[in-house]
């Protein structure tokens, strides 16, 4: 009886006086920073580099890994680089002194690559006599517009998609097409001037083609 009241108050004792901690059961705290340049729609336009940190206020960071895109865990221990367009799931999984364990994921996306644009029946060189292609007459220029015409363009981004093309007559924007086919009819006008579309992707970037000093008499 005696033994069990001694170990009784050691016990409070150790109790009182902070001798016996309570486990922390707080996971740490993982963050990632990314540094590139942000395109639009979450995309990236470039290269990546991506920091992982993870803190504890209470214990001791004994482990921090990552893994890209369902590889093996790596150890963290220098900033991560991707350089290659496509889609990465980053994972990271942090576990402190105590054995409380954080994980934390994200997705990033980089299109880097402009859109491919080409027009799908204009060309420097030719005559357009009612929208039908004809042997140039190169008098007074090489490229000449005849009546009606609607210029159609070919226009695609394999990672981000094709957003819009938009058509330029001189330097006024005079049409905006979202949808295949990417297609403007040209309207009443009589001069010379720089024919030009410009396809743009759902990251921001964008691909300019441009056929110059066309002669147009559509009247």
């Amino acid at each position: 009886m005696k033994r069990a009241v001694v170990l009784l108050t050691v016990f409070l004792l150790l109790f009182t006086f902070g001798c016996l901690e309570k486990k922390e059961r707080n996971p740490p705290l993982i963050s990632v920073s990314v540094d590139g340049e942000e395109g639009e729609n979450g995309w990236y336009t470039g290269s990546l580099t991506v920091s992982i940190n993870a803190s504890d206020n209470e214990s001791t960071v004994k482990e921090l890994k990552y893994r890209v895109n369902g590889d093996m865990w790596k150890d963290y221990r220098m900033p991560v680089h991707l350089t290659k367009d496509g889609f990465y799931f980053i994972e990271c999984y942090a576990k402190d002194g105590n054995g409380n364990e954080a994980f934390y994921n994200a997705t990033l996306k980089i299109d880097a690559t402009k859109p491919t644009i080409n027009f799908t029946d204009f060309e420097e060189g030719y005559v357009y006599w009612r929208g039908k292609k004809a042997p140039p007459l190169r008098i007074p220029r090489d490229t000449m517009i005849i009546g009606d015409y609607t210029f159609t363009v070919n226009a695609q981004d394999g990672l981000s998609g094709c957003k819009k093309v938009e058509f330029y007559l001189g330097g006024t924007l005079v049409h905006e097409d979202s949808e295949p086919p990417y297609e403007w009819e040209l309207e009443r006008t009589f001069g010379v001037y720089n024919i030009s579309a410009v396809a743009y992707d759902y990251a921001g970037n964008y691909n300019e083609i441009m056929v110059e000093e066309v002669q147009i008499f559509n009247l």
